[in-house]
């Protein structure tokens, strides 16, 4: 039911924040998120080091709800709010880590997500390499530097 609940409210802050003229380019940066996640995930899940428990539909053992649901939708939204200015995406990148890593401890505590071998501090980490990652590419790929020496 987490899943579930999570993928809706994303839903909802996708509509209530999505810009339609620029949804073309922003969707890329839901696409990239979701494989990435999807990547990530289910190695990390095929080690042994978390477990995925109620999916409701299970993608390699992650949630199909959590990848169209949070990931997918802020990948989107990332991508479209992401500043240009260096000092802006200084502070953007570690903000965003740090919404996913409370949307996790949100997830373990409701024992939808469990840790064997991996910490929250792990979580962390990959959460602001994945982020950094996505904002490259909003940057290199996605073009999204205008008045980035600013």
């Amino acid at each position: 039911m987490e899943w579930l609940i999570l993928f809706l409210i994303n839903w909802i802050l996708f509509f209530a924040l999505i810009d339609w003229k620029t949804l073309k380019t922003n969707i890329w940066g839901g696409v990239f998120a979701a494989c990435m996640q999807i990547f990530v995930d289910s190695q990390f899940i095929s080690h042994g080091y978390y477990r995925i428990h109620r999916p409701i539909i299970s993608v390699l053992g992650s949630s199909l709800f959590f990848i169209l649901g949070p990931v997918f939708v802020i990948g989107v939204l990332f991508t479209q709010y992401h500043p240009a200015k260096k000092w802006a995406v200084i502070l953007y990148v570690p903000v965003v880590s740090t919404m996913f890593s409370i949307v996790e401890f949100f997830l373990l505590k409701r024992k939808a997500l469990e840790y064997m071998n991996w910490q929250q501090i792990d979580s962390i980490g990959v959460n602001i390499a994945a982020i950094g990652l996505l904002s490259w590419v909003c940057i290199t790929i996605l073009d999204k530097r205008k008045d980035l020496n600013s």
